[in-house]
């Protein structure tokens, strides 16, 4: 396997995802983690592993930047409501 293939290294970012996806979708009011997982739990070989993996970095990616923007609307809108 490649380097960040390894199944139980997959499975520690695929759980860090998935707490970070969670806690966007609560804020954006819902949740598939659960659907996310039981997608994710069934790929084996050695090439899905590391096709997820770099999906995975990707993805965590994406989210953190979302998540950044979401924290800056938040503050943002913070702002607003109290006045300025």
């Amino acid at each position: 396997m490649g380097n960040g293939a390894d199944p139980k290294k997959l499975r520690k970012k695929v759980e860090a995802l998935q707490l970070n996806t969670e806690g966007l979708l609560k804020l954006l009011g819902g949740s598939d983690r659960l659907r996310f997982w039981e997608i994710l739990k069934g790929i084996t070989t050695p090439i899905q592993l590391q096709l997820v993996d770099h999906q995975l970095e990707t993805m965590t990616t994406l989210l953190s930047q979302v998540q950044a923007s979401a924290k800056a609307v938040e503050r943002t809108a913070k702002q607003i409501a109290a006045g300025g």
